[in-house]
């Protein structure tokens, strides 16, 4: 079983086979266990890096059919620069991406309006939650201890400027389209108040950034695929569906 910790889970305990005796991959284990902890879970976004300081990952759809799992080919992803590292030992800025199990996140706009996916250019298709297309003033907080952090707020360009803050309009590639993977994220906000511990903030699943020989970059803390690979997987979500993150044998450690 899993067991909760806030908004993170202790590493999941391996499954040996599945309902029909069948050996299982470490794509159907983990959905499995999460299934387990989270009864009703039909859909499972599997992350999964090498190591700890893995900053590549494999992507993986875990699709629940006639009571099995079906796991997608791989995708490649990219991760946080300097890996993967439990939510609750994680803070804002280490360029870490939380590992744990998260839900498919929501988060209420400063105009009402409350969300699970957003981007710079139109819906693609997604059915899970609602789209947002990023409108101006579009600032999400990310300086810890400050009201904004966690929450999209209204701002100019100009005063959307902590040191992690990100204005929305003016990041046109990266946020063609995006998730809102739910590690520390609304109602319950840890790091928007005086004292309280910043875990995470703007952690996202969203288009890959290029470099200079154009091969896919490392994140800051999201996850991040190819363009057509993205649309795929946004497309093709539930609104129960669950991310798993982290290093292979840490999410199917034995507790």
């Amino acid at each position: 079983m899993l067991a909760v910790i806030g908004n993170v889970v202790a590493p999941l305990r391996a499954a040996a086979s599945g309902e029909a005796g069948k050996r299982l991959t470490t794509c159907q284990q983990i959905a499995t266990n999460v299934r387990d902890a989270y009864p009703g879970t039909d859909q499972v976004i599997v992350i999964l890096t090498a190591t700890t300081k893995s900053s590549t990952a494999t992507l993986q759809i875990a699709t629940r059919v006639r009571k099995e799992w079906e796991c997608s080919s791989r995708m490649s992803a990219r991760v946080g620069r300097k890996g993967v590292r439990p939510l609750l030992e994680r803070r804002s800025g280490d360029d870490t991406t939380p590992a744990g199990v998260f839900a498919l996140g929501t988060m209420t706009a400063w105009d009402g309006q409350a969300f699970s996916f957003f981007g710079n250019a139109p819906d693609p298709g997604v059915t899970a939650g609602t789209y947002r297309l990023v409108k101006t003033g579009d600032c999400f907080g990310a300086t810890p201890n400050h009201p904004d952090y966690g929450h999209l707020v209204k701002r100019t360009k100009e005063n959307c400027q902590g040191p992690d803050d990100e204005y929305l309009p003016a990041i046109t590639t990266t946020y063609t389209h995006a998730a809102l993977i739910g590690a520390n994220m609304e109602p319950n906000v840890s790091g928007d108040a005086p004292g309280e511990i910043p875990y995470a903030s703007a952690i996202f699943l969203h288009a890959f950034s290029y470099d200079a020989n154009g091969k896919p970059k490392a994140t800051s803390g999201c996850v991040s695929l190819g363009r057509s690979n993205l649309i795929k997987v946004l497309n093709g979500m539930e609104a129960t569906t669950m991310f798993a993150i982290g290093e292979s044998n840490w999410l199917l450690a034995n507790s």
